[in-house]
């Protein structure tokens, strides 16, 4: 009866640590998982500022070269 409370301490004891180092990544990807997506939202506002940039460049060129012909 004493081995098998002592098999029984031993596996709950387990099991919690097995269940607080499941909850630790789980929270530690919900955390990266947070940082990646609004990191992405900033490189996704940043690449179509940079497109913006992009179609007045051209613009200006088009406009150059109307006037004094292609580089």
């Amino acid at each position: 009866d004493e081995k098998y409370w002592s098999r029984r301490k031993k596996n709950n004891v387990a099991a919690k640590r097995s269940r607080d180092a499941r909850r630790l990544k789980e929270n530690q990807i919900a955390v990266r998982a947070a940082f990646l997506e609004r990191e992405n939202a900033a490189l996704r506002q940043e690449v179509a500022e940079l497109r913006k940039d992009c179609g007045r460049c051209k613009k200006i060129m088009s406009l150059y070269e109307a006037k004094y012909g292609s580089l």
